[in-house]
């Protein structure tokens, strides 16, 4: 294991705390931004005389009662013509444009200590993605298509998560470790984790990945970078590394 898993916690960089979504957010707001912000022509929405607006003002727009379908059909096609011909930002503002919608379907899902939210997001916004590339121009309701892609993609995530605490022999709850629990301070969890890599419990990667991410609250995807896996890889290593540390553990091994 690398020394840093074994000092005391340090402070967790501010970017380790964004997510998926929010990273999308930040690069739409930015596309609106001074000096140059970009836009779309005012007439999409409003009178054929008025000028242009910018995305995010067209995106507040789009969401208000007044914005009757004809709009934001054409709105979109709009989009879609100029994502397929320019390529990005359009694709950026295309997500964007369906953000708020993203977050209001993935809070009334139920949270599954299994899932991290930047694993849900990422999940999300790939199926996005797929379902952006295969829209026609004139594909019509798009921004509710590519809502409804996202949200399928988070519902199936769930599904095969509870499918699998369903069938698992051990509810995962019983073979996650509590961290919080290991000792009052986590210079002490850093050394239990040590002890367990000495002892062939977990693998450096391993405990790496749990500290990292469980006591210095960093997002999965940072962590499974710094070891070399995939998120999904590091996702399933973590997880099966937490089930030999507790069993090892309540035997008290090491």
């Amino acid at each position: 294991m690398r020394p840093t898993t074994v000092r005391s916690a340090r402070p967790v960089p501010s970017v380790s705390s964004v997510s998926s979504l929010e990273e999308v957010e930040s690069a739409f707001l930015t596309l609106a931004a001074a000096p140059w912000p970009l836009t779309l022509p005012a007439s999409l929405l409003t009178d054929p005389e008025a000028g242009a607006l910018t995305v995010t003002m067209v995106r507040s727009r789009l969401v208000h009662p007044s914005c009757t379908a004809q709009a934001r059909a054409g709105v979109w096609r709009e989009v879609l013509r100029r994502r397929q011909e320019q390529g990005e930002p359009w694709g950026t503002v295309a997500v964007g444009f369906i953000v708020p919608g993203l977050r209001r379907a993935l809070a009334r899902l139920p949270r599954l200590a299994e899932i991290e939210a930047c694993e849900l997001e990422q999940e999300v916004l790939a199926a996005v993605t797929v379902e952006l590339a295969a829209l026609p121009v004139g594909a019509e309701e798009a921004g509710l298509r590519l809502v409804r892609a996202g949200d399928r993609a988070a519902h199936r995530l769930i599904y095969a998560t509870q499918r699998a605490r369903r069938t698992a022999t051990v509810p995962l709850d019983e073979n996650v470790i509590p961290i919080r629990q290991l000792s009052r301070g986590s210079a002490e969890v850093f050394a239990v984790l040590e002890r367990a890599v000495n002892a062939g419990v977990v693998t450096k990667e391993e405990a790496e990945l749990i500290a990292q991410t469980r006591l210095e609250r960093q997002v999965m995807a940072h962590a499974a970078g710094a070891v070399g896996m995939s998120v999904r890889a590091a996702f399933r290593r973590r997880a099966a590394a937490e089930q030999r540390l507790a069993a090892a553990l309540a035997k008290e091994q090491f």
